[in-house]
């Protein structure tokens, strides 16, 4: 986090120009953050199982503000929030089993360099930078899955797409895609008590959001 604010406070003017805010909101799709592969044995032999660790898309929120250098070039320190069930699937497919895990809440925080691709009302805009993502797990109960119960953070990047349509001067109206990997917050004995046949993932997370930019 440290990392971040240096990034951001370092671009910052005496005085403020060429300023902006924005807030939005839509659906958080989670990655991969491990999978575990098992043999069931029986009296024909054995067969083996895959299950892939992840969370149920859920909505969440966005928050950001961004510093333009000129027309072309801009800095953003970024902020997401979401919070969803943990979920267990097949990786060759079938229906999510829920987990007595419990929820997972995920606090992200980004600060991209955001290159403005054209001029005008309506602005398409490309980001990518570094990223810190927390994950904090809450367990149900203490019996059944290993999961850890607490906050983990893990370094990673964003990369993104975004379009605002300026209706005024200073307001307008912005979507966004980015996609966000971190390291996986889980390890492989919060899968199972000795670890094996578990391989942890770098999860990809992505989200969708619309919503409302400020300039002032």
């Amino acid at each position: 986090m440290r990392k971040l604010a240096f990034l951001f406070l370092a671009a910052l003017p005496l005085h403020a120009q060429n300023w902006s805010a924005s807030i939005g909101s839509g659906p958080f799709v989670f990655g991969h953050f491990a999978e575990r592969t098992s043999s069931i044995g029986n009296e024909g032999g054995s067969s083996t199982t895959r299950s892939r660790l992840s969370a149920t898309t859920r909505a969440g929120a966005t928050a950001d503000i961004e510093r333009d250098f000129g027309r072309w070039l801009g800095v953003r320190l970024e902020a997401a929030w979401t919070r969803a069930p943990l979920s267990l699937k097949s990786a060759t497919g079938g229906s999510n089993l829920s987990l007595d895990a419990g929820r997972i809440n995920v606090t992200e925080f980004a600060s991209p360099l955001v290159l403005h691709l054209n001029r005008g009302a309506f602005r398409l805009q490309l980001l990518a930078g570094p990223a810190y993502g927390l994950y904090t797990v809450r367990r149900r109960v203490a019996g059944g899955a290993q999961l850890f119960d607490g906050t983990r953070g893990r370094w990673g990047g964003m990369a993104g797409l975004g379009a605002t349509w300026w209706l005024r001067p200073r307001f307008g109206v912005e979507w966004q895609v980015a996609g966000v990997a971190t390291q996986s917050p889980f390890r492989a004995k919060d899968i199972a008590a000795n670890g094996r046949g578990v391989r942890i993932i770098r999860p990809k997370n992505g989200h969708t959001t619309l919503g409302i930019r400020y300039r002032f």
